[in-house]
């Protein structure tokens, strides 16, 4: 039988257009046109399933039965839209027969259906597809309720239909939608309890404070930790030397070394400028015992420094200094220049100032060389008797011999100027300040004399044996002779102020800086006395010889002795510093010794000249090994600048030439 075609007008324009709606959106959410072929091959090969057709006229549907066998149904189609109810193949087809129109709401007593999902279908005029299947029910449909298009008829009354996980998102969904939206804290929208908190932990003391942080970072994760330190770190990254005062920011840069300054200079260019400041680096320098600009250095430099630098000559003073310093310590050493004379004779006395070299020996000569060239400039001859002391300030050369004279020379032209007479036997030591000198004699005396003129201005007499050694400051004289004895003398009276008794043996060596007197015996002590009292403060021992040599500056004395060893003191504390010694230590007695802030330069009868570190007490290498030392070569004297260094060798038995090394550690400039 074929579905009835009594329609209205009214009803079947009604119908159309809703249909024609339907359509319309069922091809905006499915897709009929592409499963099309794949829905016509199931369709046919599924013909023994049933199929209800419900035809919607006005407010009426008529239900008829469709036979198994094939039907003509494009007939119907092409004049009417039809509505197709599908069911499941396994489900009934009892349907209501007064069913009511889409547009008005259900009957109070109205049921779904029992099983599976009432699909509403719209059928077009070139489908044929009798049979529903499972793959089409994603296909567009309407809900009867509100005519509108959806997936579903009736979702809520038919759950076993949807989706499980559609239907749990669905849940969800509802449930968050009923539930309050959550607050997400911010920093300007904290929680209340951190205001509580953060109250707490201000009236907490520092140590508690401390503890609660400490817990705190235990309890924290990792990426919480590193939140922290994201927070933290930049506040000791700020340039607080920048933002200081200019000279507060000098005041702070003052405390770090001078290594530190220059790595300093290179932060940036506000810190260079800082850290080049000339009275800073004066400050630097006044600390390191520099007491000179340098300005030569710093204008050679000049030329190698960019337009927007700061040239400070006290930095580059500094700067020198310490490649010399470098130079001396650990850099190779230059070959040293050599200066022979005197023939195979003993140099007994030496001196040094500026580029100027002079020599004295038992040869009855002394000799003038220039430390620049190494070249002898002159030799001064005049006594008959080996010279065993001499001094020297500036051009001015005086000599003692044994001849029992002294004699005054020019340094530039070699003229003898004045040869003083009056010692009775050879004078043996003296010492220059100003325009007098005092020398002392074995005749037991010491004499004051004028240079200018060559006149003998005072005679002071006492010892009771050999004068070997004299200190003069201008105002006082101090002796140590062989008699034991240290005397302290005022020179315009020749009056003998004290006594310096104690010693046991002979004194060998004096040292005076106007407020101590320090002597060397053979007895192996040293005293430290006070010049103004003349009694002994000190008795330094420690040596087992004889006390050869002395320096003393700024209340530290260096000590060389006939044991081998050197020994660093403080003469206000009588404490010994530095004992130089050790496996490097000297092999033979030392012969002369000289020191600075940084440096002790010792040599020795064993041939070797050393470099010890004044602070450490730490040997730092040998500036001079002489082959022969050990069978005869000698170091006899050493004088040293800031620069160079002179040494005096030789051999009482031929193994070694008498000659002068002159080592240089100056900066090369290029």
């Amino acid at each position: 039988m074929k579905p009835s075609r009594e329609m209205s007008s009214d009803g079947d324009d009604g119908n159309r257009e809703e249909v024609e709606a339907i359509e319309d959106m069922s091809a905006s959410t499915s897709k009929e046109d592409d499963d099309k072929e794949e829905h016509d091959n199931l369709c046919s090969s599924e013909s023994q399933e049933e199929q209800v057709t419900v035809v919607v006229h006005g407010s009426m549907m008529h239900e008829e039965s469709i036979p198994n066998d094939k039907q003509d149904v494009h007939e119907e189609t092409e004049i009417l839209p039809q509505l197709t109810l599908s069911f499941l193949p396994s489900q009934s087809n009892n349907i209501a027969p007064n069913l009511p129109h889409p547009s008005a709401p259900p009957p109070a007593d109205f049921q779904s259906p029992p099983v599976g999902a009432l699909v509403l279908e719209t059928s077009s005029s070139s489908c044929q597809c009798k049979t529903p299947y499972r793959k089409r029910r994603s296909d567009t449909m309407i809900d009867l309720k509100n005519q509108l298009p959806c997936k579903k008829l009736f979702p809520e009354d038919s759950p076993s239909s949807v989706h499980p996980k559609k239907k749990n998102a669905d849940h969800l969904c509802d449930k968050v939608r009923g539930a309050p939206r959550p607050v997400i804290h911010t920093k300007d929208n904290p929680p209340s309890e951190i205001t509580d908190w953060l109250q707490q932990f201000q009236r907490w003391t520092n140590a508690e404070r401390i503890l609660a942080i400490d817990r705190l970072i235990e309890t924290c994760e990792p990426t919480q930790v590193r939140h922290m330190m994201q927070l933290i770190e930049p506040q000791f990254q700020r340039d607080f030397i920048s933002l200081l005062p200019k000279e507060v920011a000098l005041l702070v840069l003052t405390f770090l070394e001078p290594k530190d300054l220059l790595r300093a200079a290179q932060t940036c260019r506000n810190w260079r400028l800082l850290a080049e400041d000339n009275l800073l680096w004066r400050e630097k320098c006044r600390a390191a015992g520099i007491t000179r600009e340098s300005p030569s250095y710093s204008s050679k430099r000049a030329r190698h420094r960019s337009p927007t630098s700061v040239a400070s000559p006290w930095k580059a003073a500094f700067m020198r200094q310490h490649r010399i310093e470098m130079n001396w310590r650990v850099k190779p050493m230059r070959s040293p220049k050599v200066l022979k004379g005197h023939d195979d004779h003993v140099i007994t006395c030496l001196q040094f100032s500026g580029s100027r070299i002079v020599s004295g020996s038992d040869d009855n000569t002394l000799k003038v060389w220039s430390a620049t060239t190494g070249k002898c400039l002159r030799t001064l001859v005049g006594h008959t008797g080996g010279v065993w002391s001499s001094q020297m300030s500036g051009s001015i050369i005086i000599s003692g011999s044994t001849d029992r004279t002294l004699k005054v020379w020019n340094a530039e032209t070699g003229q003898c100027l004045h040869t003083l007479y009056g010692h009775t036997s050879t004078v043996r030591c003296m010492h220059l300040h100003g325009k007098k000198v005092v020398s002392g004699s074995r005749d037991a005396t010491l004499r004051v004399w004028d240079i200018d003129n060559g006149e003998c201005l005072h005679v002071l007499v006492g010892h009771l044996a050999a004068v070997r050694c004299v200190q003069y400051d201008g105002k006082l004289v101090v002796s140590g002779a062989y008699d034991y004895m240290v005397k302290v003398w005022n020179p315009d009276r020749e009056e003998c102020l004290h006594t310096l008794q104690g010693h046991t043996n002979r004194v060998y060596s004096l040292q005076f800086d106007g407020v101590h007197v320090v002597s060397g015996s053979l007895d192996t002590s040293i005293r430290v006395w006070e010049v103004e009292t003349g009694q002994c403060k000190h008795t330094l021992m420690g040596h087992q010889s004889l006390t050869s040599g002395m320096e003393l500056t700024n209340n530290i004395l260096v000590s060389g002795n006939a044991d081998s060893t050197v020994k660093v003191w403080d003469i206000l504390t009588g404490q010994c510093l530095q004992t130089l010694s050790g496996v490097n230590k000297h092999q033979s007695a030392v012969t002369c010794l000289q020191f600075n802030n940084r440096f002790v330069i010792t040599s020795s009868d064993d041939g070797t000249v050393k470099l010890w570190d004044v602070k450490t007490g730490e040997f730092i290498r040998n500036l001079v090994s002489l082959d022969s030392g050990g069978s005869g070569g000698v170091v006899w004297r050493i004088r040293a600048n800031e620069t160079k260094l002179v040494c005096a060798v030789g051999s009482r038995n031929g193994t070694e030439e008498t000659k002068l090394l002159v080592l240089d550690f100056d900066v090369e400039v290029k």
